[in-house]
């Protein structure tokens, strides 16, 4: 599993807000001078996000995160991907049954149960999807 050192920005209700610079695979990539990504990457934009901890942390403080390999991936096309195929099987199954009305009503009620669907399975998976402090940096 990645582990990426963060800085602790805020103290939250069970948790902390901590902020990193977003990284890149350009520095092993040849074509970075032609690449809009290795332009992003050198503006060096923070991304701040809310991790849950037991640790006593005091903004400043510097951690390591654990990222679970593929929680990106996984969490992106479940909550993406259940919804379009609600909605995708649903208008094909009212446009077989009723025409373009019935398509378009079987749609979205095929995409609502497409977002309840990914709604529960994002519950279920929460654990494996959250990144967790495993270790808190020497003394700043």
């Amino acid at each position: 599993m990645p582990h990426e050192v963060v800085e602790v920005k805020e103290i939250a209700a069970g948790g902390v807000w901590v902020e990193g610079l977003q990284q890149s695979a350009c520095g092993s990539c040849n074509a970075r001078a032609g690449c809009g990504q290795a332009t992003l990457s050198s503006l060096g934009k923070p991304v701040r996000l809310w991790v849950a901890t037991e640790y006593v942390l005091q903004p400043g403080q510097q951690v390591v995160l654990d990222l679970p390999s593929g929680s990106l991936a996984a969490s992106a096309a479940t909550l993406y991907g259940t919804p379009l195929i609600g909605l995708i099987l649903g208008a094909a199954a009212g446009q077989a049954s009723g025409g373009d009305v019935a398509a378009l009503l079987v749609g979205v009620l095929g995409l609502a149960g497409g977002l309840l669907l990914a709604r529960y399975i994002a519950n279920l998976k929460r654990h494996q999807w959250l990144p967790a402090i495993v270790s808190v940096c020497s003394e700043f």
